[in-house]
């Protein structure tokens, strides 16, 4: 996992960077009115100077990310500049190389390469949307609950760089917006369709990857003898383990008294285990409340015993004798979450065995449609079974089923039908080269 590969350092933003602009703006300009005079060519270039320079004082300032200050790890954070995260990476290089990939067969469907990019601009659009829109949905609570302004909320609605993104959302925005366009451009839907496919499922491996990097769509704690990862402090799972007290010791379940203030049932506590030590006691109702995760990163980093960061374990046990929480020191804490198991590479080695296998079957296909609705079902079934261990998203509707599962089930009816209406009697068989 490495979330921000490199810092844009904040004193960038303060007159450096702007001022390397206004240079480099004025020197494109001067060449280009050599080249060309006082023309189109040259005064075309003048609304991009200043949209860059717009975006430099005003937007990328904004963006910055703020952190611990080492010079006062318990004070106010400060602004750390702004980060170019392992996602946002992995995520451009899926959507180059997914929409490569159809370029370079475009031509046996009779689209030109201008016609893929421009199908592939509305559809990254809409499809990156749709994983927004959908990942707000899933995590409503987180969104809506913090008391947070108007200002603070949209731009947490639009801030991805760290992840936030729903494959699905994504599938379905991309979708709609694929259709729109063809059927606007009047261009043949269910074979455009095939040739996106395969690149599709290898943008969706690539992605995976930018998801191992972020730490997100993490898998649950692995006990068996099966490959298994660990993330370091401050990441998703290594808070999630510290929330429901597995990274300590304690297996729980959810509290069904939403009244009591305590979010989990000790129904285990593993002996040595630092909850053990703690005195924790099977049946105890708990919370715990740790740090920001950017101290608790931060701490697990430096090492230093001067930072007196601590968690709260609170439970009904003993506030409700009139003791003090049980307080654990952060250097205490272990240094790397449990094994869990690496859904983010699983998820990665399907998808580019679904590109293999879709791209071959491109080559075979009797009829226009079979391509892309093969892709639906065996995604779906494969992510369907990802569910299983993952553990990032609760059953719905009281059917233990997540979000993802029940869209999955959705998705692998209309893949059936797409490839039912696709081999109907009356279809045109594909011409094959």
């Amino acid at each position: 996992m490495n979330q921000t590969l490199i810092f844009i350092p904040h004193w960038v933003f303060e007159g450096p960077l702007l001022a390397a602009w206004i240079i480099i703006g004025v020197a494109i300009l001067g060449f280009l009115f050599m080249k060309h005079g006082a023309g189109q060519e040259t005064w075309s270039f003048v609304p991009v100077f200043v949209v860059v320079a717009l975006m430099i004082q005003f937007v990328l300032p904004v963006l910055e990310v703020s952190g611990i200050n080492p010079d006062d790890p318990t004070g106010p954070f400060t602004k750390l500049g702004l980060a170019i995260r392992g996602y946002g990476i992995f995520l451009v290089l899926a959507i180059v190389s997914g929409f490569t990939l159809a370029i370079f067969r475009a031509p046996y469907v009779g689209l030109t390469s201008d016609q893929v990019i421009s199908l592939g601009f509305w559809m990254i659009l809409a499809g990156i949307a749709g994983a927004r829109i959908f990942y707000v949905i899933q995590k409503s609570d987180d969104f809506f609950s913090n008391g947070a302004s108007i200002g603070q909320l949209l731009l947490a609605v639009v801030d991805m760089t760290k992840g936030g993104l729903v494959v699905y959302g994504s599938l379905i925005g991309g979708m709609i917006a694929g259709v729109t366009y063809l059927k606007m451009n009047g261009l043949p839907l269910a074979r455009t369709a095939d040739l996106i496919a395969p690149g599709m499922a290898l943008g969706l491996a690539i992605g995976r990857l930018g998801c191992l990097m972020n730490g997100c769509c993490y898998g649950g704690i692995c006990e068996a003898p099966l490959p298994s990862v660990t993330f370091p402090p401050g990441s998703p799972p290594y808070m999630t383990q510290l929330d429901n007290g597995s990274l300590i010791g304690i297996k729980a379940t959810g509290n069904p008294d939403l009244q009591s203030g305590f979010r989990w049932i000790v129904e285990a506590v593993e002996e040595g285990s630092l909850a053990a030590k703690q005195g924790v006691q099977v049946g105890d109702e708990f919370s715990i409340n740790a740090p920001d995760e950017r101290f608790i990163r931060f701490e697990k980093m430096d090492g230093s015993e001067s930072i007196a960061l601590q968690i709260s374990l609170e439970s009904n046990r003993n506030l409700g004798l009139g003791m003090p929480s049980i307080t654990v020191p952060v250097a205490d804490l272990p240094a790397r979450s449990r094994y869990v198991y690496p859904t983010q590479i699983y998820s990665a080695i399907n998808a580019f065995l679904l590109c293999l296998v879709l791209w071959f079957y491109w080559t075979v296909r009797k009829y226009d449609g079979e391509v892309f609705a093969l892709m639906l079902i065996l995604y779906s079934i494969g992510r369907f079974l990802m569910e299983l261990i993952r553990i990032d998203e609760q059953g719905q509707f009281g059917t233990g089923l997540t979000i993802s599962q029940l869209i999955s089930i959705a998705m692998i009816i209309l893949g059936v039908s797409l490839l039912t209406y696709a081999r109907r009697p009356n279809a045109k068989p594909v011409l094959l080269a």
